[in-house]
């Protein structure tokens, strides 16, 4: 999950950085199942206080790859992860039966410390083997699989 503040179809903008909007908690919910369980506590970029959110970007590609982690570091520094690639990485991979079978509702809920700029985008990718159904209603999204 990332955000980008007036950057579409904006030239004197780089399209290829993300903005953390002073984001202060983020999680995923699946049902009723929540990721990660605890909130990254005192996620606070201004302050910055963000080892939690830098740290599961960071291990993203070692677990994902199943490489070693000298082998897929991704080398983003933590001032760079800030200021360029505030990406925030949710593993749900570990899912009761119940959810791997079944109609499974997201969302995504984040919590701000102050408002967030006009013309902001979020942006998610999810990496799935399952074949995927969208479905929008407005401003909720909902995946069947």
């Amino acid at each position: 999950m990332a955000f980008q503040t007036d950057k579409s179809g904006n030239q004197e903008h780089n399209p290829s950085r993300f903005d953390h909007c002073n984001l202060t908690n983020m999680f995923v919910m699946l049902n009723s199942r929540r990721y990660p369980k605890i909130d990254y506590d005192g996620n606070n970029f201004a302050q910055q206080k963000f080892s939690g959110v830098y740290g599961d970007a960071a291990a993203f590609r070692t677990k994902f790859c199943r490489l070693e982690e000298l082998v897929s570091s991704t080398n983003i520094q933590p001032s760079d992860f800030k200021e360029l690639f505030p990406i925030f990485v949710f593993d749900v991979s570990k899912q009761s039966e119940k959810l791997k079978n079944s109609v499974t509702e997201i969302q995504i809920k984040a919590q701000f410390s102050a408002n967030v700029p006009a013309n902001t985008e979020a942006f998610a990718v999810m990496i799935s083997d399952k074949s995927l159904i969208f479905q929008s209603d407005g401003q909720k999204m909902r995946v069947e699989y």
